[in-house]
Parts: C-alpha cells; sequence; structure tokens
C-alpha cells in the first residue's frame, strides 16, 4: 500500500463525520450558498439584488456571452447591493465570488475594500474574497462604473494550517516529494512550512493537498484556494491541480505564475480555478503548491478551499437531501439491534423519497413546490432517524465538565460495559472511565487513549452498576459525544464437528445455525436464522458459524460481520458423487442491483458452501447480483475493510460470481476511497458463473488468489435437481456475453493456478476506481476464449507478468504498459506491448499441505478472557494446563474463544496438539475493532538476546501448531520514549510438522522462528504482521512451505484496542517504517533449508525480502515495496535459490546467486545484451530476461559457447576486446553489450 493512500485514508476517517450535514431545527435551503446571475432578466437565488442610489440608472446588456448588471456613476447609480436571504444561514466566514468585466481602468470594491484592479484587458474575469460573517454585499468601482455579470456567496470552506505542528479542518497536507526534507518555523507571528530543494532527491518541491472527500469530488463548479504565503525573497508561486483528462499533464495542470515580492509581511492570492475536479489524481492529492522552479523556496501558513458553484440551482437543496436520505435508507437495516429500524420503515420512508425525487424530475416545478418538498422530506427523515433503535442510555443527556473530567447523569443505576467517545480538535491520550452509583464516589472500570483529533475510541469492561459515567483526563478536553451501553454479552458453545467429507483442518463451531431454526431442507426461509446465529457470533467477538448438510432456502442478503465465518460441509465437485453438502439455494430477487447473496466483512470469510440459484435458466440467464461480495471499507465502518475471505465454494450457475470492491459506499464516499480494501483471500473456487466470474477492484495492500476455476461443467455434470443444462448451450452464451475475471485496480496482487473457459474474454483488466492493476501469475488456464487476455488499461511504467499456462485466444493490451509472458503458450494473435519471454517456469506443487492436530479432540480453554478488554488475571497458566492435558492425552486441539487473554508467561504447546483461536480464515486487527482471539503478551521487552530467549509460544513437538489467533504486545509502542525494542519470538517450532495457520502478529520484533530447531515438512500458511527485525526464519530443515505472508507496518497503528498513549498514524512512517522496519525489518531469512517453498510473500517497507544465507530456495510471486536504502528483495549470499515473477518498487532486486525467471519492476533500468558466434560454434545467454533481448542492468547473466565438433573456443569479446577464455562466462550486466564467442580449429 501507497504512503499516499495511507494519508488519504487517515484523512478521510478523521474527517467524515466531522464534514457530514448535521441535524438541524430546519432543512438547508441553500447548501451551496447563494447568489445572482445579473443581466436584463437576472436569475436569483438567495439574495436579493439592487442597484443604487438610482435604480434607474442601472445598465444590462451581454458581451462575449455573457450578461450582466453595470453602473452608470453619472446617472446617481454607483454600487450593486446584494442582501442574503434571512432563510441563509452560515456560521463563521463567507466566500464572495464575483464575476466581471475588467474595461476601464480603477478599483473593484467588495464592502469597501479592493477585490480587483480594473486594468482595461476587456475580458471576463473572477474576484474573490473573505468577509468574516454573512453580511450585505456591495460592489463599486468609485468613481469608475463596473460590469458584473454573477456573484456568488457561500460558506467558506476546509483549510490546512501549516508549521511545526500543522493542522486542518479538511485539507490533508503533505509535503513532497521527499517528506523528510520538509523546513517548518515561525516568521512575522505565524507558522510555516518552507520547501526544499536541497534536500535529497526527489527533494521537497511540493506540498501536496488533499480536500476531504466529503467535502467535494469530481466536482463541476469553481475551486478557491486560498495561499497564505510569506512575501519575501522575490520568488514565485503556483499551482499544479487535478483537472480532466487521463493524461498524466492533466493531473498536474499548472495555474497562474505568482511572483512576489519582498515586503516580510503575509499575503494571500486566491487562486480561482475553474477546471479543477479534486479527484485525488495528483499523487493521491488534489493539488500541489510549488515554487515553479525558482530559486527561492517559498514558505505557506495556510491553504483554504472553497467550491463555489457555477449555476444556481434552486433545488439544490431537495437534490442534496434526498441523495442524503436515499444513502441513509441503503444503508439501513431492519430489525431489533442498536441501529436498526423498525420493520416496513425503509418501505415507507422510501416512499417518501420518491415523492422528493419526483419534484426534482419536474421541469416545471415552482420554487415555492420545491420548498414544500424540501419541508415534507426533511420533517419525514427526522422521523425515520428517530425511529432507529438506540441503546445508548446516554442519548438526549447533557454533559458536564470540570477540570480534568467530563461525565453524564443516566438518571438512574444501570447495568453498563461499554463507553464510546467522539473526540473534537482537543482529545486525550490517556484516559480513566469511573463509573459511580452516587456521583461522589467513582470507581475506575477501564483506561483506553485516542489517537488523533476528530476520531473515536471505545473502552469496554465487565458489565457494572452506574448511574455516573465520567472520563478522567489530564488537562482539558473537547468531547464532542460520549455514549454509554450495556452491549450484548454472548457466550459461545465451541465444540468439533464430526464432517460429512474432507476438510483441511478439525471444524470448531462456536455457533451452530439450525438451532437458530436454518431448515436443512430447503423448505423455510433460513435467511434470518443465519443472520442471527452471525449476530450472535459477531456479540461474542467472533468465530465461527456452522451450517450442516443439507440444503438452505435463502431469501435476501446474509451479512458475515467481522471476525466472524460462515462454514459449512462441502464435497469438492471434481471428488465423489451424490450430494454437495451444504447447499444455499439462493430465491433472491433477480436483476443487476439485486441483493448479493453473501456479504463479507473484515477477517471474516465464507466457507464450505455450495451455491445455485434455482430461477436461472441457462438458454436465456437472468441478471443476479454476486454471490460473493468481499465489501472493504464501504460496508458499516472500517472494521470491514481487511482480510475477508471466499474459500472453499462451489458455485453452480452464478451470474455474477465473486465481487471484491463493489459495494457502494453506506458513507456516500467517492468509489476511489469509498470502496477501498486490502488483503483479499479466494482460494480453492470452482464453479460456473455465466456472466462474470470475478470482478475486483480497489485494492490498496496485496490480495492472493489460489485455484480459481470457472468451467461450465459444473452446472452442466450438476444432478437432476440442479436443473443441468446441456454444455453447449451454456458454452454458447459465456462465450458470447461471459468474463471470467474483471480486475481493476489490484495493488500488487498474486495469483496461482486460476483458469477460465468458454468464455468471450478469459482474463479483462479495467480501469480502476482509484489506480491501475498490476500483478503476478502463475499457472493460468485460459481455454476456448475469443480473447484470452485484455488489457484496457495499467499504469505505463509496468503491467503484469505471467509464469507457467496457456492463453487460448487472443491476447490485446491496449495499454501503454506491458505483458510479460514467460512459458505460455499462447494460441490467438497479439496486439500491443506483449513480451514472450525466453525461460522455463520453475515446477510448482499446487497441492498444499494440511496439517493437523494427532487426534480430533476438543479441549476448550477455560481461562479468563475478555471480549473487548484485557482482565487483570493472568491466563498463561490455565492455557499452559489445557495444553498439558491434550499432550498427555496424545494430542488434540485447546480452543481459545474470541477475546484478549493476558499473557505474562510463556505456553508451550506440546507434539500432536493445535492452539487454535477463533478465526477460520486469515485475520488481522481492524482499524476500531480487535475481535477474534488475542494474546496479549507482557514478557520479554527490551531484552538483550531477543533471537535466542524463549519464544512466546513454543511448538515442542512432531505435528504441533497454531492457527486463527494472533499476538500482540501491549509494551511495542511506537510512541514509547524509548521506541520500539527488542522481543523475543512469537513463534519457535521444534519439530517436524509444526505449523502456523491463519495468525497476525501486528506488532512483533521477532516472528516466526524455525531456524533454532530442525522442523521438517513444516507449513506456514497466511501469517500477516510488522516485523521489526525478522517476519520468518528458516534453518536445516527439509520440504518446509510458507505459503501467504504479508508485512505493513500499518498494523502498529490499525487497531482496535485503544490502549493509552498509543501511537498516531500520523506517525506511522517516522516511528515505524522510515524509523525502524526500513533499517532492519527481513521478512524471510534462510539458512540451510533443503526444498523450501515459498509463496505469495510480500513486504511494505522492509529493509530486505528474501534473504538466503545459503540453502535450496523456490519462491513463487514474491514482492516488495518502499525497501531501505540499500535493501534488496532477494539478497543471496550461497545456496540456490530461484524466484518466478518478482516484483519491486524500490531498492534493487536481488544479488548474489539467484535464478530469476519474469520480474517486475517500476522504472526499471535495461539493458540490452546479446550473443552470436563465428563459425565453428554455437552460443547462447541465460538471465532474467525482462523484454525480449534485455535484461535488469545490476543483474547477473551468463554467456555459454558451444564449439562444434573439429572446433574449440577461443574467448568471448565485446567491440573486438576480449572479456573471457572461460566458455561458461558470468558477468554483471552495466550497460549493452553484443557479446561474441570466437572459436577455432
Amino acid at each position: 500500500m501507497t504512503r499516499r493512500l495511507w494519508v488519504l485514508l487517515g484523512l478521510l476517517v478523521a474527517l467524515v463525520a466531522a464534514l457530514a450535514v448535521p441535524a438541524g431545527a430546519a432543512p438547508v435551503w441553500y447548501p451551496n450558498g447563494v447568489g445572482a446571475d445579473l443581466g436584463p432578466t437576472p436569475l436569483t437565488l438567495g439574495v436579493t439584488a439592487t442597484a443604487g442610489d438610482n435604480a434607474a440608472g442601472l445598465r444590462t446588456g451581454s458581451v462575449d456571452g455573457h450578461s450582466y448588471w453595470q453602473t452608470d456613476v453619472s446617472a446617481g447609480t454607483g454600487y450593486l447591493n446584494f442582501a442574503p436571504d434571512p432563510d441563509y444561514s452560515v456560521t463563521g466566514p463567507v466566500v464572495a465570488l464575483v464575476t466581471y468585466y475588467d474595461s476601464g481602468v480603477g478599483t473593484l470594491t467588495l464592502n469597501g475594500s479592493p477585490v480587483a484592479t480594473l486594468a482595461g484587458s476587456n475580458t471576463w474575469k473572477h474576484a474573490a474574497t473573505t468577509l468574516p460573517a454573512l453580511a450585505p454585499v456591495r460592489l463599486t468601482g468609485g468613481a469608475s462604473d463596473i460590469t458584473v455579470a454573477q456573484i456568488r456567496i457561500t460558506a467558506a470552506g476546509p483549510s490546512a494550517t501549516l508549521g511545526p505542528n500543522a493542522s486542518n479542518t479538511g485539507v490533508a497536507p503533505n509535503p513532497g516529494d521527499n517528506p523528510s526534507g520538509l523546513i517548518t518555523g515561525t516568521a512575522a507571528g505565524r507558522g510555516y512550512w518552507q520547501t526544499n530543494a536541497a534536500s535529497p532527491a526527489p527533494a521537497t518541491n511540493y506540498f501536496y493537498m488533499n480536500v476531504a472527500d466529503s467535502y467535494a469530488y469530481d466536482t463541476k463548479n469553481v475551486v478557491l484556494v486560498d495561499v497564505d504565503y510569506l512575501d519575501a525573497g522575490n520568488g514565485t508561486l503556483d499551482l499544479q491541480y487535478d483537472s480532466p483528462g487521463n493524461d498524466l499533464p492533466n493531473k498536474f495542470k499548472p495555474s497562474e505564475i505568482v511572483r512576489y515580492g519582498d515586503t516580510g509581511a503575509w499575503q494571500t492570492h486566491d487562486f480561482v480555478l475553474d477546471d479543477a475536479i479534486l479527484t485525488n489524481r495528483t499523487n493521491g492529492s488534489d493539488f500541489r503548491i510549488a515554487h515553479d522552479g525558482s530559486d527561492v523556496e517559498v514558505k505557506v501558513a495556510a491553504v483554504r478551499v472553497t467550491v463555489i458553484p457555477s449555476t444556481l440551482d434552486v433545488k439544490a437543496g431537495l437534490r442534496n437531501l434526498t441523495a442524503q436520505a436515499d444513502l441513509t435508507v441503503y444503508g439501513a437495516r431492519e430489525g431489533t439491534r442498536d441501529g436498526q429500524y423498525p420493520a416496513g420503515s425503509k418501505a415507507a420512508f422510501g416512499a417518501q423519497i420518491a415523492k422528493a425525487q419526483a419534484v426534482i424530475d419536474d421541469p416545471n416545478a415552482t420554487p415555492a413546490q420545491v420548498k414544500a418538498a424540501l419541508q415534507a422530506l426533511y420533517d419525514s427523515y427526522q422521523a425515520f432517524r428517530a425511529s432507529a433503535v438506540n441503546t445508548n442510555v446516554a442519548a438526549g443527556r447533557p454533559l458536564s465538565t470540570g477540570p480534568g473530567w467530563t461525565q453524564v447523569d443516566l438518571g438512574k443505576p444501570q447495568p453498563v460495559n461499554d463507553v464510546y467517545v467522539q473526540w473534537g480538535q482537543a482529545f486525550s491520550h490517556d484516559y480513566k472511565v469511573q463509573t459511580s452509583v452516587d456521583g461522589s464516589s467513582f470507581v475506575t472500570v477501564g483506561e483506553s487513549g485516542a489517537t488523533e483529533a476528530n476520531r473515536s475510541s471505545r473502552t469496554d469492561f465487565p458489565v457494572v452498576n452506574a448511574r455516573y459515567v465520567r472520563l478522567d483526563y489530564d488537562g482539558s478536553a473537547d468531547v464532542a459525544d460520549l455514549q454509554v451501553r450495556n452491549q450484548r454479552v454472548v457466550t459461545p458453545k465451541p465444540q468439533l464437528i464430526r464432517t460429512k467429507y474432507p476438510t483441511a483442518d478439525p471444524v470448531i463451531a462456536d455457533f451452530v445455525a439450525t438451532n437458530y431454526g436454518a431448515d436443512p431442507r430447503g423448505v423455510k426461509d433460513s435467511t434470518k436464522a443465519l443472520q442471527a446465529a452471525l449476530y450472535d457470533c459477531y456479540d461474542a467477538g467472533g468465530g465461527t458459524v456452522w451450517l450442516p448438510d443439507g440444503t438452505y432456502r435463502v431469501t435476501d442478503t446474509v451479512e458475515v460481520p467481522a471476525f466472524c465465518s460462515l462454514r459449512g460441509d462441502r464435497r469438492d465437485p471434481d471428488h465423489g458423487g451424490g450430494s454437495y453438502g451444504t447447499v444455499i439455494s439462493a430465491d433472491l430477487p433477480s436483476g443487476d442491483n439485486g441483493p448479493v447473496l453473501f456479504r463479507i466483512g473484515g477477517s471474516a470469510g465464507v466457507m464450505g458452501l455450495t451455491t445455485y440459484y434455482p430461477h436461472q435458466s441457462a438458454t436465456s440467464p437472468v441478471p443476479y447480483s454476486y454471490t460473493f461480495e468481499i465489501t472493504g471499507s464501504a460496508w458499516a465502518s472500517d472494521e470491514n475493510y481487511m482480510m475477508g475471505t471466499v474459500s472453499d465454494v462451489t458455485m453452480l450457475n452464478s451470474y455474477r460470481g465473486i465481487g471484491i470492491s463493489t459495494m457502494r459506499d453506506e458513507r456516500g464516499r467517492p468509489p476511489a476511497v469509498g470502496q477501498t480494501h486490502e488483503s483479499a483471500t479466494v482460494r480453492n473456487v470452482k464453479g460456473t458463473a455465466l456472466f462474470e466470474g470475478v470482478e475486483a477492484y480497489n485494492g490498496a495492500d496485496v490480495g492472493t488468489w489460489e485455484n480459481v476455476t470457472f468451467d461450465n461443467s459444473y452446472w452442466a455434470s450438476a444432478p437432476h435437481q440442479y436443473n443441468p443444462p446441456r454444455r453447449s448451450t451454456v458454452d454458447a452464451w459465456t462465450r458470447a456475453h461471459g468474463t471470467g475475471f474483471v480486475l481493476g485496480d489490484l495493488e500488487w496482487d498474486q495469483f496461482n493456478d486460476i483458469a477460465a473457459a468458454d468464455y468471450h474474454v478469459g482474463i479483462h483488466i479495467v480501469p480502476g476506481q482509484r489506480v491501475d492493476f498490476a500483478g503476478a501469475f502463475q499457472g493460468v488456464q485460459i481455454r476456448r476464449a475469443d480473447t484470452a487476455l485484455l488489457v484496457d488499461r495499467f499504469d505505463s511504467r509496468w503491467g503484469l507478468m505471467i509464469g507457467r499456462g496457456t492463453l487460448d485466444g487472443a491476447v490485446t493490451n491496449n495499454s501503454a504498459g506491458f505483458v510479460k509472458l514467460t512459458d505460455v503458450k499462447v494460441t490467438g494473435p497479439l496486439k500491443g506491448t506483449v513480451y514472450q519471454l525466453s525461460g522455463k517456469a520453475p515446477a510448482y506443487d499446487s497441492s498444499q499441505p494440511s496439517p493437523r492436530p494427532s487426534r480430533n479432540a476438543l479441549y476448550v480453554t477455560d481461562a479468563p478472557h475478555g471480549n473487548g478488554y484485557v482482565p487483570a488475571a493472568d491466563a498463561t497458566t490455565g492455557i499452559q494446563r489445557t495444553l498439558d492435558r491434550a499432550g498427555r492425552d496424545g494430542g488434540g486441539i485447546v480452543y481459545l474463544p474470541a477475546g484478549w487473554y493476558r499473557v505474562s508467561g510463556l505456553l508451550t504447546v506440546p507434539a500432536g496438539v493445535e492452539l487454535r483461536g477463533a478465526s477460520s480464515v486469515p485475520n488481522r486487527d481492524e482499524d476500531g475493532k480487535s475481535g477474534g482471539t488475542v494474546l496479549m503478551s507482557y514478557s520479554g521487552r527490551g531484552t538483550a538476546t531477543p533471537d535466542t530467549d524463549p519464544a512466546l509460544v513454543t511448538l515442542d513437538g512432531r505435528n504441533s501448531g497454531v492457527r486463527g489467533l494472533r499476538v500482540f504486545y501491549p509494551g511495542q509502542n511506537p510512541a514509547a520514549p524509548d521506541g520500539l525494542v527488542p522481543y523475543p519470538y512469537a513463534i519457535r517450532g521444534n519439530g517436524a510438522g509444526t505449523y502456523v495457520i491463519n495468525v497476525g502478529m501486528s506488532n512483533a520484533y521477532n516472528g516466526i522462528d524455525l531456524a533454532t530447531f530442525r522442523n521438517d515438512h513444516f507449513f506456514v500458511g497466511k501469517l500477516a504482521g510488522t516485523f521489526v527485525r525478522h517476519g520468518i526464519t528458516v534453518g536445516h530443515s527439509d520440504d518446509g512451505v510458507i505459503n501467504g505472508v504479508l508485512t505493513n507496518g500499518n498494523t502498529f497503528v490499525r487497531l482496535g484496542f485503544y490502549l493509552p498513549d498509543w501511537a498516531s498514524g500520523a506517525n506511522l512512517f517516522p516511528q515505524v517504517i522510515d524509523g525502524f522496519t526500513r533499517k532492519s525489518a527481513d521478512l524471510v531469512t534462510v539458512d540451510g533449508a533443503h526444498n523450501l517453498t515459498v509463496t505469495d510473500a510480500f513486504g511494505y517497507g522492509l529493509h530486505n525480502g528474501l534473504v538466503v544465507k545459503s540453502g535450496d530456495v523456490h519462491a513463487f510471486n514474491l514482492g516488495t515495496d518502499n525497501l531501505g536504502s540499500d535493501g534488496f528483495t532477494v539478497k543471496a549470499a550461497a545456496g540456490s535459490t530461484t524466484v518466478l515473477n518478482l516484483l519491486r518498487y524500490n531498492g534493487a532486486t536481488s544479488t548474489g546467486p539467484v535464478r530469476l525467471v519474469d520480474v517486475m519492476a517500476i522504472n526499471m533500468v535495461q539493458s540490452a545484451v546479446s550473443v552470436s558466434a563465428t563459425p565453428g560454434g554455437s552460443a547462447h545467454l541465460t538471465g532474467a530476461e525482462t523484454e525480449p533481448g534485455k535484461y535488469e542492468t545490476g543483474s547477473s547473466v551468463t554467456a555459454t559457447a558451444r564449439p562444434a565438433p573439429g572446433y574449440h573456443f577461443v574467448a568471448w569479446t565485446v567491440a573486438g576486446k576480449e572479456v573471457s577464455t572461460s566458455p561458461t562466462y558470468t558477468f554483471t550486466v552495466t550497460t549493452d553489450a553484443a557479446l561474441v564467442a570466437t572459436f577455432a580449429r
């Protein structure tokens, strides 16, 4: 994930709530401001326009396409006056924008202050000024006449205040392109940022500004940018901004250049931009401030942005409220849970929205009708919102504040266990939640901290009886909202499931859906039963809901909330026969915009299901929405942003299979940020998808795809109860209309063994919502497609690569990037930049280990844990006691239900025992929620011997493993005075067959140690987190497998623990990524391993990716981004290392003995290298060919000469100069070279 996206997401999280339209006592009549279009028949909105003192002297007309009012000073008509409507209410400053005709000479003044100099250019111009408050506006030219076409008056927009401690209200500042070179200070009483061209490349020549999308995005209106700069040094100033068009210059369009003087005073320049669109395309921002190459560095104190309507729209207020109401209904759920609405209320309110829309659509609607419709919709909206279930027992109760505290009186003593705080600009890093029954004696029940202004924090604790709830903090704080609840406490009943069909792991169910009324006969509607079970799972902190063998009728979307999995009993359709196991009969409303079947949240998943649409037709397919949808942050909140999973499912006859980042954002943000997701997992998916198998966009961190096959045989060969069609019938339709994979802006996604057959297009790379696609494929099988691979757009600096496979159809690249194919058979024509590279892809075993404990026996741990809080009691002894018992019994699963466990000691997992947490899928802490099972480790901080100290968890013996949990170190706080410090390894293996699966480590110093002891046939699957020093170390072990390891320093700050004094996301780079991991972190380190396989490994902000000191390593899909300055994606000292599909951004690709097949890097430096031979022999090259005949500069290439019978090799020459006399010549590529092998008799 890029630095700029992190900054952008941080801004949105902080500001969406602050900038949302607040509920008021009356509708907003003029949301975009008021104004007038002048002329013979003026159009006014919210203002009364007059001329004076002699109104009869007003002159009107038109020039250059603009109608106007013109004063006539000689007739006593010397000014134009604009009085705002009393219904227009603004708190704070307003901006006035005047469109005037620059004729004659003089000064245009507004309320007595000059705003423009009349220079006689005879052109239409803009003049703007900011007024401290809303007031009538008077325009005059003094003794000169003025000609005015338009005036707009609107509330001033968001701003950024720069200086040593920058702040903003909706314009996020970011120094670039080298943030570390920023100079800050104070001058003339104001703080500032200063550019610094002398800083290390790429230097600090710009101040990037990103306007909150909740304020403006893709605007068609005028954008006013006010820049306060220091008038010193006789320099220049300009803007480069996001404007219409897809070419790079459109994203950095230059404004006029401002040449300033040397008064030493702060001055303001108003940039009036008619075509700024504010879509975050200026390096992730909306515009940047530059000094236009001047030798004088520019100092800026503040930036303000206001969007001013180009046209007057009497329906603007109604349009805005209708859109807001529609969004509210879209995101509303009916039910009895907190925030849900009464049954039927959505439809009733929807009818009121439809009435308002009818007025909007009526071209003859009068202003009176518009106003009446607005009032009616407003009243309905208020009633609808008031009908929502609200379990906040502090709602409507006033807050009282004293020195260092804020409290609420709940009116009577009652049980409470949850306190939510919405902070304003001033917040507390460390506060205590205290409760009292009498208001005089308070008890501390929890301690938490906020990290940034305008964000929220939460404190959970065991239920207490309280009337008064107090926040106790140092100094002062701005508490915008204080909510108190008694949240449901649900206790799971874990059980070991005896499955009908094979599974990769023993199934532990926390809840069983049939206990909630789900009907396995497929007669009754099971939708509500499934949802009820999943809600209980969510309220329990996470876990697994089991759906036994049977057929279940579902009529609406089933939502799988964060940290929960819905799991069924699935027969692989390619093995066995008869029943499919757990089947979902999708009896849903049809339509392209109909309900999805399963909506999947963060660290959540759906596994082991087969789906079937009973009303689908093969001859005339009926459109349906997605069968599975991974939403990212579009659903509910950022707790659903990362790590959704679809695994081990069969789709018999879906219209659309899997959608990722396809859901409209419930908070109304634009797709570029509102529909973002990270790190999706799609694996072991099979099925028939008629229109699209997959449609996926907007992945900001690496997702993985494994064993995904779309083929019409799955429906055509289904048993009779699934209405199987003729294969030829389905093939004909999909060949004309279908696409296997539609892939948008997935950043660095990794694909293994994907297949599609009988589609019009096999893989279609389409424009993204935010950026462009980049990814690596191995094992692609596209068969019988008209176009096997179709590319609409890539980032021009790179594209995609495929190693090993078949593309049976055309390959068409319509983009400026490239397609690289190695060991890929293509049977159709090629178009565009398609490189067919020499070389052979290494063999890959797609079957993955399925480690499990020695016995299918369940041991549920009875140890202290809290759902959303850490108990005071230590859990170490209770967990270890259960582990020891399982070990004595010969093995089994020791299960830790969801919750936070205080682990002050160390844990040892005996041979044949699995330590299992609540997650059945990959999981990590989500932004705002840390559900699932978390071991909170309080030992080992600051050790001098982190590599050799005992690990937190030791896998002590054959087939010992850990699965489905996370490790967190409360003492490893980047904001601590000593920063990040050493800790021992989180997990150490000691035995054959040890395994670590679906484990997260948000802030580990050392991750997994498989080097101290021998661990033959170990398996690490889906490890995620941040590792300050070592991710995984592997020693002398045979046949180990690492499949899926991802590191990104953002795990340090995307949390739901709300610990006191924790680091802020704003300081992530200096305190974590730039400060530590780019200097010291290595993702995988190997010393002595034999036949080690590493698949889908990626690291952001590391020092090195794969380090091989010795051993035999085969890597597939390896990527690094933002390495340390001297880092390598592969750093090999000895041994044998082969990598298929290497992606990197910066740093160096490799060093040492490494064989690379398919390399993709941004801005790669390449050299042309060729070989030829004189008569008497032959010659060939081996190396990592990056384009036909080209190799990465700095890489190693081997030239091999072979003499013909009767000849001997003499030497290699370049440009006639001898460079080697060895027939096998390995050299480092430094420049273009044409080698000639010479032979003699």
